[in-house]
């Protein structure tokens, strides 16, 4: 069925990368992404509201990935800081996503989430390195994370290629109707629970509070202000994105558990079923985050 799913949904890409309506509505730009202009490919995004700065992460293929701090009032990159692995190598990995919750800051790569002081960024210069040296482990491919403050959320990024290049694990797979099947999940990790264990060795696997399934091609992620999700699914530069919302579903009963060793754990769907607004937007929408109520994202 996953390769089933697969072709059907190639063949309508393609059908709205080639004729698909490219009207976008409800949103406006709140500032120009540095850095493109030397090679860096922006994947992450995060809004500080207690520093009024906004984050953005980017890899390059020829050199260290690095964090952009950008002025939210004027809109002026303030910085540009360069991440390096604990090992004092450079970090060349792809930075999928960043969140903080204005103690830390919080990098995704692979199947680990890193940790700095927030603090380390706020006062660091304009080149300055930052190095990663506290990490956890995750059981998902992280692709992204977003944090509302009191939840870590870390996912991963699924669309059918034939090569396989984005599978996940098969125990994520999830048939929720005969008409939908998803492929991916999204883990929600309580900080408080998890902050003992960052560390250096970063072998610590981390157990979530709450399990969602996700659709394809999410590239971000953030709780909304009534308590509700937003997701940034795009994938391709000729196809629109989507700004997906879905209702509080966290308010209802789970719809299945997962066990972590002897700890189950809640798990639920973010599917059709729940979806409340979906808006068109233009082609790679990656990172999101809620800013002072709405929802602030990179293109």
């Amino acid at each position: 069925k996953r390769t089933v799913d697969g072709y059907i949904e190639t063949v309508i890409r393609f059908i709205r990368s080639n004729f698909g309506v490219r009207n976008y509505l409800d949103y406006y730009e709140l500032c120009e992404i540095p850095e493109t202009e030397n090679g860096y490919v922006p994947q992450g995004y995060c809004y500080s509201e207690k520093e009024n700065l906004h984050f953005i992460s980017y890899y390059h293929d020829d050199s260290a990935s690095i964090i952009s701090v950008i002025d939210a009032e004027s809109g002026i990159r303030l910085k540009t800081l360069v991440l390096k692995s604990s090992d004092g190598k450079d970090f060349t990995g792809h930075a999928g996503g960043i969140a903080e919750d204005e103690t830390y800051f919080y990098l995704a790569d692979g199947k680990k989430i890193y940790r700095m002081p927030l603090s380390s960024l706020v006062e660091a210069k304009d080149g300055d390195m930052l190095v990663l040296s506290e990490k956890i482990v995750t059981d998902v491919k992280c692709s992204y994370i977003n944090s509302d403050g009191t939840y870590i959320y870390a996912g991963e990024f699924y669309t059918f290629t034939t090569g396989g290049s984005y599978d996940t694990d098969k125990s994520h797979h999830m048939a929720i109707s005969l008409f939908e099947t998803t492929y991916s999940r999204c883990n929600a990790y309580r900080i408080s629970d998890i902050a003992d264990l960052f560390s250096a060795e970063g072998n610590q696997p981390a157990v979530p509070e709450m399990i969602f399934t996700t659709p394809n091609c999410v590239q971000g992620f953030s709780r909304t202000s009534d308590g509700g999700f937003a997701l940034s699914i795009s994938y391709g530069r000729d196809n629109n994105s989507s700004l997906s919302v879905y209702e509080n579903v966290t308010a209802s009963e789970p719809d299945f558990s997962v066990d972590f060793g002897d700890v189950s754990v809640p798990a639920y769907h973010l599917c059709r079923s729940n979806k409340t607004t979906e808006l068109r937007q233009p082609p790679l929408l990656e990172g999101i985050d809620d800013m002072n109520g709405k929802i602030a994202g990179i293109f």
